[in-house]
């Protein structure tokens, strides 16, 4: 069990009077004991959590403390991150479905945020009316423009999109920039966060056409993967961006399946997994499951790949009034108990040719192979997979 706050706090005073009296009492004037209060507020979701700081001083101490914050994430798990249809901003959600922030963010439209890879970290990248990325730091709500050496995603029939990860020998986040005109990459920038300067670097190119979407460019043990094209515009390996060194990978890696399009990369409890669509026509109509296989980068020396789950999730509510619908499903992390979350979108279009898309968030269980809940969430758009802490309130300073 971790130290009591009682016992943190003799430790930092040398403090060893067996009268000293309990740091933690409730609000009705009774005293707990801190070991079972510290187990009680560690079982309480982030939301109310935040609130029972006002409670009192001793309170805030504890709950503001960086061994509690650690073990209330690992307890609960990630909280994922979504932006709204209108732009009101960010928020963030446990996987219930229910919004524990709503960070309100000024000038970043929605309709920007393709171009942003979805992060895995515990901040995120937003685009203003001005075409320039801003960091985002949900725990305090601060946003930080990133230095601007022409990083503008549109310009010259140029697109650049940004990948971010966390470089594993040192810690520092780092952001990829790669511009790109018609899947030909022209030019590759890094920057460190906080890091002397904060200036972009020259990282060079990667050694084939690269395809950016926000779904296909996972962090897994401090590399970046990427779609690759042949020559022919046709997805045939996965490209690697090592955040250590700064640089492409020159071996790309061979695919577990062919594919005829992009579908989602992801990382799965540190290991790399391709989400295939099991139906051959590649759509999903009405009364039909959403079906998709997790092949597994179980051997990354030697590229061996291993189909590990075949998910069959049915629809749920108006997903099963649909008529021609497309659909498919992006894990976002993996549960101790076997359960697995995952963001699942699906696009059809309705009787008067207007074009609906719904996303839910569902955890399903790879024991019972059943999904255990599903709710459906109309005008969200998946940003990423939070992974820092709403309580840790210090923010992230640069240098």
């Amino acid at each position: 069990m971790a130290p009591s706050l009682r016992q943190r706090k003799r430790r930092a005073t040398g403090a060893n009077n067996s009268t000293t009296a309990p740091l933690l009492s409730t609000a009705n004037g009774s005293v707990l004991p801190d070991e079972l209060l510290y187990e009680i507020l560690l079982r309480v979701p982030v939301k109310p959590l935040c609130r029972l700081r006002t409670v009192c001083r001793s309170w805030r101490s504890l709950l503001s403390d960086l061994s509690f914050v650690a073990a209330h994430s690992a307890r609960h798990g990630p909280l994922v991150a979504a932006f709204k249809q209108t732009p009101e901003g960010v928020d963030i959600l446990d996987i219930s479905g229910q919004t524990v922030r709503r960070i309100l963010v000024d000038d970043c439209p929605q309709h920007q945020f393709a171009n942003v890879a979805c992060t895995n970290l515990n901040v995120f990248c937003l685009v203003g009316d001005d075409l320039l990325p801003r960091i985002l730091d949900p725990a305090t709500g601060v946003v930080s423009p990133l230095s601007n050496d022409n990083q503008e995603l549109y310009y010259n029939g140029h697109t650049t999109s940004l990948a971010f990860g966390t470089a594993p020998s040192t810690g520092e986040t780092k952001v990829l920039s790669i511009t790109a005109k018609h899947r030909k990459v022209t030019s590759c920038k890094v920057l460190t966060f906080g890091g002397a300067g904060e200036c972009w670097r020259d990282t060079g190119c990667p050694p084939t056409l690269l395809a950016t979407s926000s779904r296909c460019a996972p962090l897994v043990k401090g590399v970046l993967y990427f779609w690759a094209y042949d020559n022919n515009y046709r997805i045939d390996h996965i490209a690697a961006y090592d955040l250590d060194t700064e640089k492409w990978r020159q071996d790309l890696l061979h695919l577990p399946l062919p594919i005829h399009e992009a579908i989602p990369l992801a990382e799965l409890s540190e290991t790399l997994v391709a989400v295939y669509r099991r139906n051959n026509d590649h759509t999903y109509r009405n009364g039909n499951d959403l079906c998709i296989d997790l092949w597994f980068l179980t051997d990354s020396e030697n590229v061996i790949w291993s189909k590990r789950y075949a998910i069959t999730m049915p629809y749920h509510g108006c997903w099963r009034q649909c008529d021609a619908s497309y659909g498919y499903g992006h894990p976002l992390w993996a549960l101790d108990d076997g359960k697995i979350v995952f963001w699942v979108t699906l696009d059809w279009r309705r009787g008067d040719g207007r074009h609906v898309r719904i996303n839910s968030l569902r955890v399903y269980d790879t024991r019972t192979n059943t999904c255990m809940s599903s709710v459906e969430m109309p005008d969200c758009e998946l940003a990423g997979v939070y992974r820092g802490s709403l309580l840790a309130r210090v923010p992230w300073i640069r240098n």
